[in-house]
């Protein structure tokens, strides 16, 4: 079953863009923090559920509030240019 539904598509090209951009981070001699390195696994794996569903016809349905948090939150993401520490900056640990 081929869907033809552009939320479907909007919402599988933007989860692919999320969990490419955090699987392709490097630090690039920053600090590494364990934290901020298994929320980023979490969120990967979270995302990365979208397109594998889709690929094997199992997502057929979006909706315009899912598309809208993912496109926001896909636009922080690349805003941050895939740093969960920096994206997530309140979480950090207080020193």
């Amino acid at each position: 079953m081929v869907t033809n539904d552009p939320l479907v598509i909007t919402n599988v090209a933007t989860c692919s863009a999320i969990v490419l951009r955090l699987m392709f981070y490097s630090t690039r001699g920053e600090l590494h923090q364990s934290w901020a390195s298994w929320l980023a696994y979490i969120i990967i794996l979270a995302y990365a559920a979208v397109p594998f569903r889709f690929f094997f016809d199992h997502y057929d349905h979006a909706t315009w509030t899912s598309v809208m948090f993912n496109l926001i939150f896909c636009a922080a993401v690349y805003r941050s240019k895939g740093n969960v520490a920096l994206l997530f900056r309140v979480l950090r640990p207080q020193k």
